[in-house]
């Protein structure tokens, strides 16, 4: 693991239970239903299907899906993060595979899930070209990529955490400058997204790649959460052309 990647992952561990307070508020709030509705739109119904989700953190997206019956696997390079995923999946009585690991080189076989999820990580990635490639070689042929993240390069998150409203406001001070001092040291944050990782899952081998460029009406609904004001957008794509038509 390179020096970035420690420091990253430290720096999570660190967050961890703050950070799983503001997902499990999430989760009892009507956002969770916006999203899990949402993430429906995209998937194929009547059965079930093996389900990995990537940066899963306080394994919101993994206890959704979860819900609705599916096989998940969730995995996490902060092992503060994957303590608190489990806890809220048992709060939830929903059964989840939680893992310790590296988004950049996962411990699965080619081809073993169905969709490959992933919410506001790739910006914090030192080489998210080597993720999108192992995302792509586990998934099986015909397999979904939902990638929901923001372009938050240009965004000065010291400035952004003085707004009464944004969810960082009463984040530590010297967190919010660590963190941007580690967003600032990648070379994700220097591209223009999300413009620049549809032209790489292209590359890749991706195809029917589409995106949505703010969710943030459809997803962030509720009144009582607060969130960054950077827009979220939803990055969809296949293995192949034997893509899915979801109903």
């Amino acid at each position: 693991m390179g020096e970035i990647s420690k420091q990253i992952q430290s720096y999570w561990n660190r967050r961890s239970q703050d950070f799983s307070a503001v997902r499990r508020k999430e989760l009892a709030s009507r956002d969770a239903d916006a999203w899990q509705s949402y993430i429906m739109r995209y998937l194929p119904q009547g059965r079930s299907l093996r389900i990995l989700d990537i940066g899963t953190g306080p394994g919101f997206l993994a206890i959704l899906m979860a819900r609705l019956g599916h096989d998940v696997t969730a995995i996490d390079s902060s092992t503060g993060m994957i303590q608190e995923a489990c806890r809220n999946a048992e709060e939830y009585h929903v059964s989840v595979d939680f893992q310790t690991g590296d988004a950049q080189a996962l411990p699965f076989a080619p081809a073993s899930f169905d969709v490959v999820l992933s919410r506001n990580l790739t910006w914090n990635l030192p080489d998210a070209v080597k993720a999108y490639r192992d995302w792509y070689r586990v998934l099986r042929d015909g397999g979904l990529l939902l990638n929901f993240d923001s372009d938050y390069g240009p965004v000065r998150f010291t400035s952004a955490a003085s707004e009464e409203k944004n969810i960082h406001h009463d984040v530590d001070s010297d967190l919010i400058r660590e963190c941007e001092s580690l967003k600032d040291a990648l070379a994700i944050s220097r591209e223009c997204r999300p413009a620049w990782d549809m032209y790489r899952l292209q590359d890749i081998g991706f195809t029917d790649c589409q995106c949505a460029e703010d969710i943030r009406p459809i997803v962030h609904i509720s009144s009582s959460m607060q969130y960054d004001s950077a827009p979220l957008f939803c990055l969809s794509a296949h293995k192949s052309s034997l893509a899915w038509t979801a109903h």
